[in-house]
């Protein structure tokens, strides 16, 4: 399970990195993701490409949507800048955490304006439109040998979160008209207020998480966490599919196989397993999470009513929210 040996970097921190996508329509998914891990520092990011304002198709990208080619360049976008920034031994840290925003948002911004100047539609403007719009959740990541250091991004409503024998934790906030919590934002039809796109008005929100000696960073776009009646659905998932398998390999097909059975959009997840070693001990130290989550949530749900359901999930936030 381990990816390298190297010692004193952060490969022998990382046990495994990958990422589980599909499309609705295929070669026209509007969901997009890059990762890399170097030495020193790591990085994963998912882009969920916005689909109804983004829908115009453009006859000089193969007629291809404005969503599709936002997720897609800011997916290599940022593959290209963390390259960089790794060459150039910057610091992560909240010190400089404002001016790694600034430059990606500054990147982002220059290469979606090269594809809107080169487009062979003329942009409609409107409160209604944006040209090449994304959402977008990063994880920057480094260790001090004994812990993780993570800096979360994002712009939109794909969601950053922290996965730890103590349960699931959402780390970023939905960049939404109204402002509700997991639950709730599962049936309200809200509007973003703020994604990426080429006008560049948009902002990159963070959060700095420490202190953590294992775990599991995982980003996902909405396809992945918002087709469950209940966000405990979620966790559930991916420990249960986890527990159910034999190795990475594995693991990843049981959760494509696992959220076919309730999306109804593209889905793309991010993950970064560090600290466990080997996945026979990442599967132990699981074990009893679930057995939790299954006795006190999960195992109830099929016979509950929307306002039980509510109830059960006040419980369970008090966990999810637990860095707030």
């Amino acid at each position: 399970m381990a990816t390298n040996n190297k010692k004193g970097s952060l490969l022998t921190f990382v046990d495994s990195m990958f990422v589980v996508a599909g499309e609705m329509i295929e070669q026209n998914g509007e969901d997009s993701y890059s990762y890399c891990l170097g030495n020193k520092f790591g990085y994963i990011g998912v882009f969920d490409g916005c689909g109804g304002i983004g829908s115009r198709k453009y006859e000089n990208y193969d007629n291809k949507t404005g969503a599709y080619i936002a997720s897609h360049v800011s997916g290599l976008t940022m593959l290209d800048w963390f390259k960089k920034f790794c060459a150039a031994d910057y610091e992560l840290s909240s010190n400089n955490i404002k001016n790694i925003c600034d430059s990606i948002k500054d990147n982002l911004e220059r290469e979606l304006k090269i594809f809107e100047s080169s487009s062979a539609t003329a942009a409609i403007k409107g409160s209604l439109t944006k040209n090449f719009p994304t959402t977008a959740s990063m994880i920057l990541f480094t260790s001090n040998k004994t812990e993780m250091y993570a800096a979360y991004i994002w712009a939109g409503d794909s969601r950053g979160f922290l996965l730890t024998e103590d349960g699931l934790f959402q780390v970023t906030t939905d960049d939404i008209e109204i402002d509700g919590d997991a639950m709730e934002n599962l049936s309200n039809d809200s509007k973003l207020t703020n994604m990426v796109c080429a006008d560049g008005d948009f902002k990159l929100n963070s959060r700095i998480i420490s202190g953590e000696e294992k775990g599991i960073f995982v980003t996902a776009t909405d396809g992945f966490f918002a087709y469950f009646s209940t966000p405990m659905e979620f966790e559930f998932m991916i420990i249960d599919s986890m527990l159910a398998s034999d190795s990475v390999e594995t693991w990843k097909s049981q959760l494509a196989n696992y959220i076919k059975k309730y999306t109804g959009d593209d889905f793309t997840m991010g993950v970064t397993v560090y600290g466990y070693k080997t996945f026979k001990a990442l599967k132990k130290s699981y074990f009893d999470r679930h057995n939790v989550l299954y006795t006190k949530y999960i195992s109830k749900l099929a016979d509950m009513s929307d306002e039980e359901k509510v109830n059960l999930w006040n419980d369970y936030k008090k966990n999810y929210y637990r860095g707030d």
